[in-house]
């Protein structure tokens, strides 16, 4: 079906655009003529247009528009420029006056619009043809007639058309050249009637009145002829003289009528050239060329001829109205073809269109049944599916149970050995006699045990929170006061942490009905994330508000809300809805890492439900976090059974607070101050990195002994340090906030200044693909947490001892770094091979050191001169002139020159100073060297 679709949609198509077809092939192949006359005379502009009308019949592509000035030069230009905004694809002009119209011609034509000027010329050929009859022979077979009517001699009244206009001077022209073949015959007066029959009443009148006597008038038109008749009759009431005219046009109100009511004796044909001119504009706009000058014929008509050609002009009027007329039937029986055929289209569209849908309802037909079929057997699959998960959801949460009873009681025997190790401890811890050292590391085991069992105490809590055996003991308490307790155990990480710790209460006081021991593992769970995820220098606050709130989108209440703010990195939107999920942790945010367990968040808002309140987040990641916790005021949304006058389960546990939050190297140095004062300066110098302060102090116990030690806790931390002191090698773990360990390795093995320095990665993460992951990043080895204190000392004396046999086999030969089987990375044999070539440049100047060659290196003078001491156990100074020595080596034994040439050339001061520097080199003066190699 969908093949049936493909074919016959494009046949729909098809068929319904032939409908419209003919109508666009018209409107394509349409052409636009604009015709602009300047005529008062209605008969002559009549003819024209009757003529172009049944022209156009032949040329339907022809669409006319007309323009009549109305004997007005400066309006009939003005309907040109009309004409041309309207787009018009070729001009027909008709000028009244040639000199006003010349330059707008000129103007077009050169504008690429072909220009067909008619009737009278203009004062430029710069248009594509022109259309008239010769007014000079009409004035010559004027002038002809006259003289055969005064038989050679008599007077004559001429009276001109404009006197400025060109077919008035031709037909004056003509005329004269005529009748002045007869002496006896002359033209007594010559006055202009302006083409008006009331011109060529004046000039009679004038002339009646004047005396002056005549046998014959000459009008330049046939209207002021019979201008001039009218006012003769009207004097002399009988005709005596002869009326000739010009124009012969057709009609009641033409010179062809007048010759036959014998009120002109004759009139010369002048023809409009309207259907000529509509011929050549299609031919022009056709592309074909045509003749630029086209003259048009000229006839006497008088009362010889005149009925002749009044009844050819007759039969041509009526058989234009019998072409209008079947034109007009014509175009009847096209519309009614078009619509004819565009319903029969219609017609068909609709049957295939029904012929489409019939088989496409048989196809859905079809279809349905086999798909219900489908869905049929879909049904009983899913309903045996249904079944297959409800026993493997049961089979789950059986197995979930069983898994969390395990996890339950393997929890309760953890607290058994815990109180075996922390009662023993704290007993120890109580002897006096115990050195520095041991009671640190004593401490150290303390924090941590107690750590772990608060673990395992809220895994209990949130088992009997699943079992809902976890009960509130809620008694009537000061949260203001009781918040400013807890407070005061975070003052001491605030301060050595160096941020600013701050508590707003908007009251002095209030007593609600709270459970002491839940709100203080709310509290406590809040800011020591607070604590976790802010910097040295941050700020940590908690507000306490009297609010009216609306509990879990019911009534508001009078509530207390206790807002813990923070100013560090922000939760980011993916995170901040997961965040009370259990065992949720957020992603890394802006490369930082921040352990934890997925248990302290959940739990705190387990406890605040039982409150019967909640707990709420705002977040922007790069700006801090606020927590919003909110107590219901009263007692009537707690149950008798929650309400106790003692709250017998709290007891305030002694919790070291600086181990709950992550800890800084500045913590660390409290206690090993005094004895980092005895280590020797010349011990290789080893920095850790690592977030946990007990850690960073076990592994600095581990090495102390035998090396310099310093600590960062993180890795930014840890690149400021190194700036300052280069280390010898790095220990560095992955799981850091602010810049984890892998992009702490990546960022120092890329940097020239640093990418020399050994670093071993510590971590909890020891699958393959974590330890394949931290060596991709330039890590020179990777130990995995717990590890062994005997191997991370071995790992740490061997790396230290590589790098010091490379050294030392640099200083034997300082040309080796250029060997592709050096045990260095290939950065630093680039920068060696660098060092070398910008020396080997300068080797003939005497003042050449580190500082010069730092500024072409790019890096400052102390990078140059650790880095290449760290590579080659070389000064800067060393380095250069152990360069300039191998060179000077090479010269001895293959240029010939003398010591003191080469002296000069490898840049020492004196050859004296040359030969004790390369027999301290060589073992051998310049001259021995050059002996034994001879």
């Amino acid at each position: 079906m969908r093949r049936v679709l493909i074919i016959f949609t494009p046949l729909l198509l098809l068929f319904l655009s032939i409908g419209a077809y003919g109508q666009v092939v018209r409107e394509k192949n349409s052409y636009l003529v604009g015709f602009s006359q300047c005529t008062s005379d209605d008969a002559w502009r009549k003819t024209m247009e009757m003529e172009m009308q049944n022209e156009l019949l032949y040329y339907p592509q022809l669409k006319l528009i007309i323009k009549d000035a109305k004997n007005n030069s400066e309006k009939q230009v003005s309907d040109i420029r009309e004409l041309i905004a309207a787009g018009i694809d070729i001009l027909i002009v008709s000028p009244n006056e040639s000199e006003p119209l010349t330059a707008i011609v000129s103007e077009v034509y050169r504008k690429g619009i072909p220009v067909i000027v008619i009737d009278r010329r203009v004062e430029t050929t710069d248009y594509t043809a022109f259309i008239g009859a010769n007014n000079y022979l009409i004035g010559k077979e004027a002038g002809k007639y006259a003289v055969r009517l005064l038989n050679g001699k008599g007077k004559i009244l001429e009276i001109w058309g404009l006197q400025g206009s060109s077919p008035a001077r031709d037909r004056h022209k003509g005329f004269v050249e005529e009748i002045q073949k007869f002496p006896d015959i002359k033209i007594t007066s010559s006055l202009s009637g302006e083409w008006e029959s009331k011109g060529g009443e004046m000039v009679m009148n004038k002339v009646l009145e004047s005396g002056e006597p005549f046998d014959l008038v000459y009008a330049h038109n046939d209207f002021m002829a019979l201008g001039a008749y009218k006012a003769y009759i009207e004097k002399k009431k009988t005709r005596k003289a002869f009326f000739i005219g010009v124009d012969g046009l057709p009609g009641p109100d033409g010179g062809s009528q007048a010759v036959m009511d014998r009120k002109l004796n004759a009139t010369l044909l002048y023809p409009t050239g309207g259907s000529l001119a509509i011929s050549l504009s299609w031919e022009i706009l056709r592309g074909k060329t045509v003749e630029k000058e086209n003259e048009l014929n000229t006839l006497v008509i008088d009362s010889t001829n005149v009925r002749a050609l009044k009844y050819q002009t007759d039969e041509i009027l009526n058989l234009h109205k019998r072409i209008v007329t079947s034109r007009q039937i014509l175009d009847e029986q096209v519309k009614r073809f078009y619509s004819q055929r565009f319903w029969l289209i219609l017609a068909l569209s609709s049957l295939l269109v029904v012929l489409i849908l019939g088989a496409l309802l048989f196809r859905a037909f079809r279809n349905k049944a086999r798909a219900n079929k489908m869905l049929e057997q879909q049904k009983l699959e899913i309903t045996r599916k249904n079944e297959e998960l409800v026993r493997i959801s049961s089979e789950l949460e059986e197995a979930t149970k069983a898994k969390l009873i395990f996890f339950t009681n393997i929890s309760h025997e953890f607290r058994t050995p815990l109180t075996l190790i922390l009662g023993p401890l704290e007993n120890i811890l109580h002897t006096k006699n115990l050195t520095a050292e041991l009671r640190s590391q004593l401490e150290m085991m303390l924090r941590n045990a107690q750590r772990l069992l608060r673990l395992i105490n809220q895994l209990m809590d949130l088992r009997k929170i699943d079992n809902e055996k976890m009960y509130l003991q809620a008694g009537l308490f000061d949260i203001v006061s009781f918040t400013r307790n807890i407070k005061e155990a975070f003052d001491e990480i605030a301060k050595q942490k160096q941020i600013e710790f701050t508590l707003e209460s908007e009251i002095d006081g209030e007593l609600i009905y709270f459970d002491r021991d839940k709100v203080d593992k709310i509290l406590f769970n809040l800011l020591s994330n607070a604590f976790k995820f802010t910097s040295a220098l941050g700020t940590v606050a908690i507000i306490i508000r009297k609010v009216i709130h609306s509990f879990n989108g019911g009534d508001e209440k009078d509530a207390i809300e206790i807002e813990i703010r923070d100013n560090g990195p922000g939760i980011s939107e993916k995170n901040i809805s997961r965040i009370f999920e259990r065992f949720y942790q957020a992603e890394e945010q802006q490369g930082n890492v921040y352990p934890g367990t997925g248990i302290g968040l959940p739990l705190s808002k387990s406890f605040i439900e039982l409150h019967k309140g909640d707990i709420s987040v705002k977040s922007k990641p790069g700006y801090g976090a606020s927590f919003f916790v909110h107590f219901q005021l009263g007692k009537e949304h707690l149950a008798d059974s929650e309400i106790s006058s003692i709250d017998t389960e709290y007891e305030r546990i002694g919790r070291n607070i600086i181990d709950e939050v992550t800890d800084n190297d500045e913590l660390l140095e409290k206690g090993d101050s005094e004895s980092e004062k005895d280590i020797y300066f010349d011990k290789p110098l080893l920095m850790i990195v690592e977030d946990n302060a007990d850690v960073a102090r076990f592994i600095k116990s581990c090495l102390a002994d035998d090396y310099r030690v310093m600590t960062a806790s993180n890795g930014i931390e840890g690149f400021e340090k190194m700036y300052i002191e280069e280390p010898d090698l790095i220990i560095c773990d992955v799981m850091m906030p602010e810049m984890d360990g892998l992009e702490f390795t990546r960022k120092l093995k890329s940097d020239i200044r640093t990418c020399h320095i050994p670093v071993i990665l510590l971590t909890a993460l020891s699958t393959h693909e974590q330890k394949i992951e931290g060596l991709e990043t330039g890590a020179d080895s990777y130990i995995a947490k717990p590890f062994n204190k005997k191997h991370l000392q071995v790992r740490v004396r061997q790396l230290i001892e590589s790098r010091q046999k490379i050294r030392k086999h640099y200083q034997q030969d300082v040309l080796s770094q250029f060997t592709s089987d050096s045990k260095i990375s290939k950065l630093d044999q680039d920068f060696l091979k660098k060092c070398s070539a910008i020396i080997d440049k300068h080797i003939t100047e005497t003042e050449y050191g580190v500082e010069q060659l730092s500024l072409e290196i790019g890096l400052s003078r102390v990078h140059v001169y650790r880095k290449i001491k760290h590579l080659t156990g070389l000064s800067v100074s060393e380095f250069i002139r152990n360069l300039k020595l191998k060179k000077a080596a090479v010269l001895l034994s293959e240029s010939g020159r003398s010591v003191a040439e080469i002296a000069y050339e490898t840049g020492f001061s004196s050859p004296s100073y040359f030969s004790k520097c390369f027999k301290d080199l060589f073992n051998l003066t310049p001259s021995e060297y050059v002996q034994n190699k001879g």
